[in-house]
């Protein structure tokens, strides 16, 4: 069995499908996307692996007849998201999938569909409307009063980058143009073990649903 075959066989369709729904993601997304994701391989190097392991184990036994036991790895070599693991509402869990995976309704993508510009419409920050500039750098009143809700998981970082007022201990809800954030960064904030952030991230993107 080749690639080309194996993603087209009904175990893997099914597998597929089931993750897809589990994450509430568009049918259409990158199918390695989804896999890597949840922690999981294509159903046909599962069992490539399995028929590995098998050899090795016969190899490696001392009876004549069969295998002892089976060795090596086992497990997807791949970690499975933090937020994966917890008790989240059904929209909590799809939006937060849905901005992980790109599969939202930022103009960064709708407009691959619906033509238009990727610019941001909610503010006059000028920047493509992707996942970075509306977590830290949009500055649209509903945006902005959003993050000050959850205010508690952006002062570290925007203290660091001295988004703070000079002369006032004032929290100040977005980054401008001239700050810079690495994609590290990026990622440790969305890693955050936290309820608080997934649903910060649900609803930023049920902001962005609403056009």
């Amino acid at each position: 069995m080749i690639y080309d075959s194996s993603v087209t066989t009904r175990a893997h369709v099914l597998h597929l499908g089931f993750l897809i729904k589990f994450l509430g993601v568009k049918k259409g997304i990158d199918t390695h996307c989804v896999l890597r994701e949840t922690g999981q391989m294509l159903i046909f190097f599962n069992w490539f692996r399995c028929t590995i392991r098998f050899w090795n184990s016969l190899l490696s036994s001392n009876n004549p007849r069969c295998g002892s036991s089976e060795s090596g790895p086992r497990g997807s070599p791949f970690s499975i998201p933090s937020y994966l693991y917890k008790d989240l509402d059904k929209h909590v869990l799809r939006n937060f999938s849905r901005l992980r995976l790109r599969a939202h309704h930022l103009r960064v993508e709708s407009c691959k569909w619906h033509g238009g510009s990727s610019i941001c419409d909610k503010c006059v920050c000028g920047e493509v409307q992707d996942e970075k500039p509306v977590l830290f750098f949009c500055n649209c009143a509903e945006v902005c009063e959003l993050r000050m809700r959850y205010r508690d998981l952006f002062e570290r970082m925007f203290k660091t980058l001295r988004v703070f007022a000079p002369s006032s201990s004032e929290f100040i809800p977005f980054l401008t143009c001239h700050h810079s954030i690495t994609d590290f960064e990026i990622n440790a904030f969305l890693n955050q073990d936290s309820y608080r952030l997934l649903k910060f991230v649900s609803d930023l993107v049920s902001i962005f649903d609403t056009g």
